[in-house]
């Protein structure tokens, strides 16, 4: 009788208890929902602000390309304000050496672009035309047929108060050399005052590995930017020397102004390159008696620009920073809708910056990798 009660006993259903959410789990997920409304916002700020915001990314991206160069003269007993000022002085005349080079074919063809377009969609409604004639043709011969009414063509009313581009760029020009001003500004602080941030950095870490692995990983993430981005600027140097070239051998007039078109706007992966071919198709075609030759210079562009993206920059500049294209592509589009030209230019740097830093702190190993070819 004591076997069957406890036989009895064990077969009773026992009501189901339901598990607790995890605590640490609970805590986990409201900090990552946090960090993407922090991350939202601080976006939907940056784009607001995009004329206080863009020249300190670019100041730090200076002083971080710079740094090196400022520390190699402080070991030599110079003072550090002295190096940041000779260091940036350097770097603002070489870019001012290039600028001038460039200024006044970019202000003649900026004179005449109106003209060229115009030339340019005369050549391509030359083009278009045997095409249109045909349509119409059987567009009327099915009128005829259906004895419809033949419509009126459009009347087309052509605006001529817009302002030149030439007026319109010499207007804008006072805010653009205030940004750029203020860029050198706070680069030269960056520079100036770089080695005080770290050492804060230092102090507020709590142990010693911790303060080491700081300084280290600043320095290496200082070295490795400025060496990649070195190395770009050089193969993209070297592209705008060879587009020029070819365009020149071409018979293109002002084939350095496009050489250094090309140039800049390789700095962009994906929409500069199209940019480019886009801007030399016009300027081929104003040029050129035929169609054959007017896309000659694009596809001379093409033609180097997949030699140095398939050959070059990955021999030179290596695969250990080599970013992923969706990533790529995502950051383009995203820093060019907040900041317009100058994100387009800084969206691969910056990437560059973050990815660098990624690889050097453990706790964003999975960053490193997402962001990684």
């Amino acid at each position: 009788m004591a076997i069957a009660e406890n036989d009895t006993r064990t077969d009773l259903a026992l009501p189901e208890v339901t598990a607790l959410p995890d605590p640490a789990n609970l805590e986990l997920w409201r900090n990552r929902l946090l960090a993407m409304m922090l991350g939202l916002f601080l976006l939907t700020l940056s784009a607001l602000a995009a004329k206080v915001v863009v020249p300190v990314l670019v100041a730090v991206l200076f002083s971080v390309m710079l740094a090196p160069a400022v520390r190699w003269l402080t070991q030599w007993h110079v003072p550090r304000a002295l190096a940041s000022l000779l260091v940036l002085s350097i770097a603002v005349a070489t870019g001012g050496l290039l600028l001038n080079a460039l200024a006044k074919p970019a202000l003649d063809w900026v004179a005449h672009a109106p003209k060229a377009i115009e030339q340019f969609a005369h050549q391509v409604q030359q083009l278009w035309r045997p095409i249109a004639d045909a349509s119409k043709k059987a567009t009327e011969q099915i009128a005829q047929m259906t004895q419809a009414a033949p419509t009126p063509a459009p009347v087309r009313v052509v605006d001529t108060s817009t302002p030149d581009a030439l007026f319109q760029l010499l207007s804008a020009a006072p805010a653009v050399i205030m940004e750029i001003l203020v860029t050198l500004l706070l680069t030269f602080v960056f520079l100036q005052h770089g080695d005080a941030v770290l050492r804060k950095l230092v102090e507020l870490a709590p142990d010693w590995h911790a303060k080491r692995g700081v300084v280290v990983a600043t320095r290496d993430a200082q070295r490795d930017l400025s060496v990649y981005v070195f190395t770009i600027s050089v193969i993209n140097t070297v592209l705008g020397v060879a587009t020029a070239t070819a365009l020149w051998a071409l018979g293109i007039p002002d084939a350095v102004l496009w050489g250094g078109v090309a140039a800049a706007f390789n700095f962009a992966p994906y929409i500069g390159p199209m940019l480019t071919v886009a801007a030399l198709s016009v300027v081929g075609i104003t040029n050129a008696h035929s169609l054959l030759l007017g896309l000659a210079p694009p596809a001379a562009f093409l033609a180097l620009h997949l030699t140095e993206s398939f050959v070059v920059t990955p021999l030179l500049a290596g695969r250990r920073l080599a970013l992923d294209p969706i990533m790529i592509f995502l950051s383009l589009l995203l820093f060019g809708w907040m900041w317009g030209i100058a994100g387009l230019l800084i969206a691969v740097p910056l990437l560059t910056c973050l990815k660098i830093i990624a690889l050097r702190v453990p706790s964003w190993a999975t960053l490193a990798k997402l962001l990684g070819a």
